[in-house]
C-alpha cells in the first residue's frame, strides 16, 4: 500500500505576524536569522531592529559572521514597491551595508530587473538579494517559512583579472580553499563540530565564525617568499578587545600550546594576533599537513579565545 502523504497548505503570513515589525523582531533572533542565512549562504549575526538612519530606521542591521561586511534587511508585506527600494539603498548607504537583503511577499518583473541592473553595476564587494517568503504547513503540523531567492549577486568574490577571468593564483587559492574544505569535514570530525562549510573563495584567506560580530577566525595562504600559511584572530574595531586578549597573552598561549604575534596593526582600526608556519600551499605532496595544521590552530583557536573576551 502506498504511504499517505500530507497536503501542503499556504499559511498568510498575518495569521502568524500581524505586523512587519512583529515579523523582523522574530526574524532578528538568531536561531531565525540562521535560516534566512542557510537561505543565501551568509552567515548573520543580529546587531539592531529598527536601525536608525537620519530620520529613517532600518528594519534589521545585521553582521557577517566570520566577516566583517555590514547587512541590511528590509522586510515588505504585499508586493515590492519603489519605497521599500529606495529605502534599502538609503539604509545601505546610511550604515555602509555591503550586503542588502529585501524580504517580499512577491516581487514586480521590474523591480526583478532593477536588482538585477543594480547587482551588475555595484561597486565590488556589494550585493543585493531579492529574497521571496512563503510559509507552509501540513495538516496540524506547525508553520515553516521558506525562504526563496528571486535575484542575487552575479559573482559575490568578484577577485578577478581585467578580463573578468581569474588569474593562476587567484584559481590556486580557491582550488585549495575548496579542496581544504573537502579533507576538513570528511576527515576532521572535530573541526566539522566546531564550523561550517563556507565559500572556497579565490582569495588568500578563508574567514571563520567564532561567534561574535568583534573578531573572527582567518586562515591565510602566502604566495610569496618565503611562503607560508597561517590561523589569525582578526578584531575588527575594537582595540580594547585587543588588549583584553593581550593581557591574558600567558595564559591563551599556554592553554594553545604555542606562541603567537600580536600585532596591533597601529595605523588601522583593525588588530590580529596570528600563528604562521613556512609552508608551501601549492605543494600538492604536503598538502594533508597544511590541512591538518589549518585545522589543529582553528579548533584551537574557537575553543580558547572566547574563554578571554571579558
Amino acid at each position: 500500500m502506498a504511504q499517505k502523504l500530507g497536503q501542503l497548505e499556504r499559511v498568510d503570513l498575518r495569521s502568524i505576524w500581524k505586523l512587519e515589525p512583529d515579523f523582523s523582531k522574530w526574524l532578528s533572533e538568531q536561531e531565525n536569522l540562521d535560516k534566512l542565512g542557510d537561505a543565501i549562504g551568509v552567515e548573520m549575526l543580529p546587531e539592531e531592529t529598527e536601525a536608525p538612519v537620519g530620520s529613517f530606521s532600518a528594519d534589521i542591521l545585521a553582521q557577517e559572521d566570520g566577516g566583517d561586511r555590514k547587512i541590511i534587511i528590509e522586510n515588505q508585506y504585499g508586493c515590492t514597491n519603489h519605497d521599500h527600494l529606495g529605502k534599502i539603498i538609503t539604509y545601505a548607504s546610511g550604515r555602509s551595508a555591503q550586503i542588502l537583503v529585501w524580504i517580499v511577499e512577491d516581487a514586480r518583473d521590474e523591480h526583478r530587473a532593477a536588482i538585477q541592473w543594480l547587482n551588475e553595476n555595484m561597486c565590488e564587494g556589494i550585493g543585493i538579494f531579492l529574497v521571496k517568503l512563503d510559509v507552509y504547513r501540513i495538516g496540524d503540523s506547525e508553520p515553516a517559512p521558506m525562504f526563496t531567492i528571486l535575484e542575487q549577486p552575479n559573482n559575490w568574490v568578484k577577485q578577478t583579472h581585467s578580463n573578468g577571468k581569474l588569474t593562476i593564483t587567484k584559481q590556486n587559492q580557491q582550488v585549495f580553499w575548496q579542496a581544504f574544505q573537502d579533507y576538513a569535514f570528511e576527515k576532521r570530525q572535530d573541526y566539522k563540530i566546531k564550523f561550517n562549510r563556507r565559500q572556497s573563495p579565490p582569495q588568500h584567506w578563508l574567514d571563520l565564525p567564532i561567534g561574535s560580530s568583534k573578531y573572527h577566525i582567518s586562515l591565510t595562504v602566502s604566495s610569496k617568499s618565503p611562503k607560508r600559511v597561517g590561523v589569525a584572530i582578526y578584531i575588527h574595531k575594537d582595540k580594547e578587545l585587543f588588549e583584553t586578549f593581550a593581557d591574558n597573552k600567558e595564559a591563551i598561549e599556554h592553554e594553545l600550546g604555542f606562541s603567537l604575534d600580536w600585532d596591533p596593526l597601529p595605523n588601522k582600526q583593525a588588530a590580529r594576533i596570528i600563528v604562521t608556519n613556512k609552508m608551501d600551499f601549492e605543494d600538492k605532496k604536503c598538502q594533508q599537513s597544511i590541512f591538518d595544521w589549518l585545522c589543529d590552530k582553528a579548533v584551537a583557536f574557537k575553543e580558547v579565545f572566547p574563554k578571554y573576551e571579558n
